[in-house]
């Protein structure tokens, strides 16, 4: 009887580190890109705002580098951005560095190697149902020297084939 009571507790405290239980470790599963402000094909967007992406799970450090805006669409400038993670890092919010011109298409990108904390890469598929589109190389151009890592390099390009997502939306 002390041996199956032993035993329990053993598999107990196994099943609470794989699931992080313990606190060590998060999720097993990955995080999915669950919202964004402004959605895809937006319009009268005020050109004060800033761009908000809601993701299941924190995210991992740095990810921020793998979202930018581009002016007109994603083969168009960059437009700088300060960016800020909410305490539990589920949401990044992305301010242009100035307003956004009055009338104009924007396009926000977000990169398909992002990772969670835990090092999963982050499910994007919702995005198609909040005005989304897979981007493909070629859509870019070649005007990305103003993204930080250029939008070639790791953390841009996903398992599908596809450098992420973009959602455009016009200003007022």
């Amino acid at each position: 009887m002390l041996r199956t009571a032993a035993f329990f507790v053993l598999v107990s405290a196994l099943v609470g580190l794989g699931c992080g239980g313990n606190g060590m470790t998060g999720p097993s599963t990955a995080s999915t890109f669950s919202s964004v402000s402004p959605a895809g094909g937006a319009t009268g967007v005020s050109t004060s705002t800033g761009i908000v992406m809601r993701f299941s799970q924190h995210m991992g450090a740095g990810m921020e580098q793998f979202v930018d805006l581009h002016e007109g669409d994603p083969a168009g400038p960059v437009v700088p951005m300060g960016y800020a993670w909410s305490a539990d890092r589920n949401t990044l919010t992305c301010q242009p560095t100035q307003t956004l011109k009055h009338q104009t298409r924007y396009a926000a990108h977000l990169g398909a190697g992002m990772m969670d904390a835990n090092g999963h890469t982050v499910s994007m598929d919702l995005g198609l149902q909040m005005g989304g589109q897979w981007l493909m190389s070629n859509m870019m151009g070649g005007n990305h020297a103003g993204s930080p890592m250029g939008m070639m390099g790791s953390g841009w390009r996903g398992s599908n084939g596809s450098y992420g997502m973009f959602f455009s939306f016009t200003t007022e």
